[in-house]
């Protein structure tokens, strides 16, 4: 085949591909195609301090020229477009497309589109340096300091408009109805991004302005939205040129009311721009009426308007009460701190009483201790010498008891307990003869108790014998 007849065949196989994104220029010697990225990573965008996510970039140009050499000799010229790569990545691009392995006698258009779509990364920075790279006349874009803002700009809306693309090519659910139709037959709202069908939102909008909502008060059906609808969303979903010049009035007459400076005409009911003096004076522009901004009558010069005299008033009418209410408050304070003082004396004169009794029942308690202390000490003396007394009466008695006799000399009880009669006294010394005398008999208790007092003291009692017998 000649170089002709391939160059025909790849640009009718290039048709079939690429359809419309295909166009011849001259004859059938040059053409241009359209690459469209398949963005399966979404695409970040960084440019300053911001930074943007995308799944949709412009297509990139390849302008492509063929001479009689292709493809059994060289490569075909060819021409790189895009306005948001830079002229340095441009550059570098037309290198590499120069470096790829040529084939003689091969067609080689397609494999520079896979090259040039795989080159592209999922990131774009747009930068404002200067290229130092030497200028490639094959590298076509409109990339600059200056414009740089729109090229960013351009990117944002062409993924938008996208996007609205993809959403009416599609079937969708109403967030209302439920009802599942054709994307185009759905309105989305630019603020939020939700969506509804034409008739589900066109109620909603005309109930909602019946009800006396609109401008920004008129919100998104979806439940916790807030973000409200814009004007020409609205035009777009009532599609009633009356019913939507009703809304553009009362959202215009409830902005100005909001203002300040406007207020409105008595006459023609026009809003009227007023200045920030002390005068009242303010004049309609619509029908020339002078009229006083305070009370809205016919502007009384040098005359204090009525509407300020009964503001004065009001003023001091208020600033009295106000003055009556902070003396009754400062009375009150008074009566309560005094009250609270006499509150707090009557506690320390409670818990000073109170001391007092506790301290003389402390007293008390202390004499009846010392009391019963000093009665128990009697009754113990007087049991000791009662129990001394008893002792020495049963010892007596013991005595009287025993086999004892008295020394003749000492008088000391003295007790046989075995041998002879001969006795020796072991206090004094002195030998006796044991006289065997009749055995008394036993003193009653109360007979000893009686006659105690005139016993003989006993000293000691001994245990005597001369130890014969």
């Amino acid at each position: 085949m000649t170089n002709l007849e391939k160059q025909t065949d790849e640009i009718l196989a290039l048709q079939s591909i690429f359809d419309t994104q295909f166009r011849l220029l001259d004859d059938n010697s040059q053409y241009e195609i359209l690459i469209d990225f398949d963005l399966i990573e979404p695409f970040i965008i960084r440019y300053n301090d911001e930074r943007t996510i995308i799944n949709h970039l412009p297509a990139f140009t390849l302008i492509t020229h063929y001479h009689d050499k292709y493809p059994s000799d060289y490569p075909p010229s060819f021409m790189l477009s895009c306005f948001y790569f830079s002229k340095l990545f441009l550059q570098n691009l037309c290198q590499k497309l120069d470096n790829y392995l040529f084939i003689k006698d091969e067609v080689c258009v397609y494999d520079w589109i896979e090259l040039i779509k795989h080159e592209i990364t999922n990131e774009l920075i747009l930068q404002t340096k200067d290229d130092e790279q030497i200028n490639d006349p094959r590298a076509l874009n409109g990339y600059s300091n200056e414009n740089i803002d729109q090229i960013y700009q351009s990117l944002i809306n062409y993924n938008n408009e996208q996007h609205e693309k993809q959403f009416q090519n599609q079937l969708q659910t109403c967030l209302i109805c439920t009802d599942i139709i054709p994307g185009m037959d759905f309105i989305r709202l630019h603020r939020c991004g939700h969506f509804y069908c034409r008739p589900c939102l066109n109620n909603y909008v005309r109930i909602t302005l019946n009800n006396g909502k609109f401008g920004e008060k008129l919100h998104c059906p979806q439940t916790q939205c807030q973000k409200a609808l814009l004007p020409n969303e609205i035009k777009q979903i009532i599609q009633d040129a009356q019913l939507y010049q009703r809304y553009e009035r009362l959202t215009l007459q409830h902005a100005l009311e909001s203002m300040n400076n406007v207020i409105w005409c008595p006459r023609c009911q026009s809003a009227v721009l007023i200045g920030s003096g002390d005068d009242n004076l303010a004049v309609c522009d619509q029908c020339h009426y002078t009229f006083c901004k305070r009370c809205k009558e016919k502007y009384h010069f040098q005359a204090m308007c009525p509407e300020d005299y009964l503001a004065e008033q009001l003023r001091l009418q208020q600033r009295k009460i106000r003055e009556r209410i902070a003396k009754q408050q400062i009375e009150e304070r008074e009566r309560t701190q005094n009250g609270k003082d006499q509150k707090r004396i009557a506690k320390k004169r409670e818990k000073a009483d109170a001391e007092s009794i506790r301290i003389d029942k402390e007293k008390k308690d202390l004499a009846e201790k010392n009391l019963a202390k000093q009665q128990y000490r009697e009754i113990a003396i007087d049991l000791s010498e009662e129990d001394a007394l008893l002792e020495e009466i049963l010892t007596a008695e013991r005595m009287e008891v025993l086999n004892t006799q008295p020394c003749p000399n000492c008088h000391v009880k003295i007790e046989k307990s075995g041998g002879c009669l001969h006795m020796h006294c072991s206090r004094c010394g002195y030998s006796f003869i044991w006289a065997a005398l009749e055995r008394p008999q036993p003193l009653q208790m109360t007979s000893l108790l009686y006659h105690s007092s005139d016993a003989m003291p006993v000293q000691s009692i001994k245990r005597g014998g001369c130890g014969c017998g």
